[in-house]
């Protein structure tokens, strides 16, 4: 059973996922987005190609592997009894991130066009309405498919150890266009250490609670409260 488990095709969908979205991620970068004329329009096309590689391929692998509950191996649960603890600690630990950036604040475009900075356009009604909503999304997308699917299931299948490994490094090159931003304001080696600060209390939290919703939350609360801060005490 155990070597029928390892070799599942697990590996190969968490491979496959990486590569489509490195090949997409070009694509946008060099062809996509410099046709779009929006920033809406090009979160819409990143929101869509991350839902095509990440929750697609994982939902339809453990839909042919096993005859639990999708939502359930995923980690998208939240019992009553212990909804508190995994929807606090979710949230929490982005708070940290939170407090980073307030206390190094980016200055790249990519994260500071809410506040109106010269030199990255004017902020419009769809930046909050669409995009800000989608960017929650995109950071939702990344917790479910990192701790939800490749987490929660490499460690049953190699332990948790290893299951932390492969996630860490899979949450490293998921953000490698947020590292190279923060690197300017807090240097690359605060930019990582905050990465795998997130990283590795973020995966001690979803093998405790078998539960990735907090997470997912708190990820959402941070794009969400880093826009206001940013709109509300950094504008010129």
């Amino acid at each position: 059973m155990a070597e029928k488990r390892n070799n599942d095709g697990f590996l190969l969908v968490i491979l496959g996922s990486a590569a489509a979205a490195g090949v997409l991620y070009l694509i946008q970068e060099h062809w996509v987005d410099p046709w779009l004329s929006s920033r809406w329009a090009s979160a819409l096309f990143r929101t869509f190609r991350m839902s095509v590689v990440y929750v697609i391929p994982a939902i339809w692998w453990l839909r042919r592997r096993t005859q639990k509950s999708v939502f359930a191996e995923l980690g998208i649960s939240l019992p009553r009894e212990r909804a508190p603890f995994i929807l606090g600690t979710g949230i929490l630990l982005y708070c940290f991130a939170l407090l980073a950036f307030l206390l190094w604040p980016p200055q790249s475009c990519g994260f500071t066009f809410w506040s109106g900075q010269k030199g990255c356009g004017d902020t419009h009604l769809t930046d909050w309405m669409v995009v800000l909503p989608l960017i929650c999304i995109m950071a939702m997308i990344t917790d479910l498919w990192t701790r939800g699917f490749v987490l929660l299931q490499a460690a049953e299948r190699w332990g948790e150890p290893k299951a932390i490994a492969l996630q860490n490094a899979l949450w490293l090159l998921l953000h490698l266009y947020e590292l190279e931003l923060l690197a300017p304001s807090m240097s690359w080696a605060g930019a990582l250490l905050l990465a795998i600060f997130l990283g590795l209390l973020g995966d001690l939290i979803a093998l405790k609670q078998r539960s990735v919703v907090g997470l997912m939350a708190g990820h959402a609360i941070l794009n969400v409260g880093w826009a206001l801060s940013i709109a509300t005490w950094f504008s010129p």
